[in-house]
């Protein structure tokens, strides 16, 4: 940005306990997002809000991205946030594409490098 590029739409979905407890960079997320590099979308699990639910409320929206050719990374704990999204990718396809394979769609997207998981194996 800062030197001229059209940066594409990017959203950050991102999931911590409490806004004011453990919303890590929160200054340097908030700046990027000012600067116009980023959307973020925080879930905080105190609020009963988990990455996977904010996704699937703004479903239309990642769909339309997705068209588009966006990329999805998934990063955090491999037990519960990564299957939700996951899922709620799946459910996501359904509701779009319902003569369609939601785990063929997944699996394509996945192969394309299109949804790339970094996850750890959470307790």
């Amino acid at each position: 940005l800062a030197a001229g590029t059209e940066l594409p739409p990017a959203l950050c979905y991102f999931g911590c306990d409490a806004a004011d407890a453990d919303y890590l960079h929160a200054e340097e997320l908030h700046a990027a997002q000012a600067a116009g590099a980023v959307s973020l979308r925080p879930a905080f699990s105190t609020a009963g809000t988990f990455v996977q639910h904010r996704i699937a409320a703004e479903a239309d929206e990642v769909w339309a991205l997705l068209a588009a050719g966006a990329r999805v990374y998934v990063c955090g704990d491999g037990s519960r946030m990564a299957p939700g999204v996951r899922e709620a990718f799946r459910t996501m396809f359904r509701d779009r594409m319902p003569e369609g394979n939601p785990d063929e769609w997944l699996n394509s997207l996945v192969a394309e490098g299109r949804f790339v998981e970094d996850v750890y194996a959470a307790s």
